[in-house]
């Protein structure tokens, strides 16, 4: 028989210990290692390289089970944590994200009462807050008038918080009644979404305000 180089027994070696050969690939191999030292060692060293004791498996299997686990803990505390923003953004958004309530003659009414105190009545479910601001002289139609500007706002359902704090909404069977400051000092009460920012800080003024403003009572 034609001697076999030992380069190709050890190129099949791997696949001789997995029992994967012919059988004819087996007796090859079988028969060279009978004679050949060389071969016989690098047999033992490769079935030792494939072979995992079963001592040595529980450990490998501890340690794989062992990362899964963190990698699992890690998503689940991932997941709460993105559940608790997701949340916490809804509630807010439905408890303290305000809109403005438009304007419309069903839902409010200026009044000026018999003591002298002038005051908006609300008449709609509810309402989360009202802004308000002091006479302010502007010049309108070539007069100057003391102008109060007012707002309502709401939100999608309203804080309970806000409710136990706003001491100045008080309904009774008349509506949500605001009191006006300065009450004798008004001269028209205009109902239109202001930012007092702005105005303060030169960006807007009372005169571009009043243009896109409703008036909803005077003198």
């Amino acid at each position: 028989m034609k001697k076999i180089k030992c380069t190709i027994i050890q190129d099949v070696l791997p696949l001789y210990i997995d029992e994967v050969v012919s059988q004819d690939t087996k007796e090859m191999v079988d028969q060279h290692l009978q004679h050949c030292e060389k071969c016989q060692k690098e047999y033992e060293t490769v079935k030792r390289e494939l072979y995992i004791p079963a001592e040595n498996k529980a450990p490998i299997i501890n340690k794989i089970n062992k990362k899964w686990r963190k990698k699992k803990v890690i998503i689940s505390i991932a997941s709460i944590f993105s559940t608790a923003i997701f949340l916490l953004g809804v509630f807010a958004y439905i408890f303290y994200y305000e809109r403005v309530i438009p304007y419309s003659t069903n839902l409010f009414e200026i009044k000026m009462q018999n003591d002298n105190q002038l005051v908006s009545h609300y008449y709609g479910k509810s309402y989360s807050s009202v802004s308000e601001t002091h006479p302010t002289p502007l010049e309108i139609d070539g007069e100057i008038k003391n102008v109060s500007f007012i707002v309502y706002k709401g939100t999608i359902a309203d804080s309970p918080s806000r409710n136990l704090i706003n001491d100045e909404k008080n309904l009774n069977d008349q509506g949500y009644i605001w009191n006006f400051s300065e009450s004798e000092k008004i001269d028209a009460v205009y109902y239109v979404d202001y930012d007092i920012e702005k105005v303060t800080a030169g960006k807007e003024s009372w005169d571009s305000v009043i243009k896109r403003a409703v008036l909803i009572w005077e003198k």
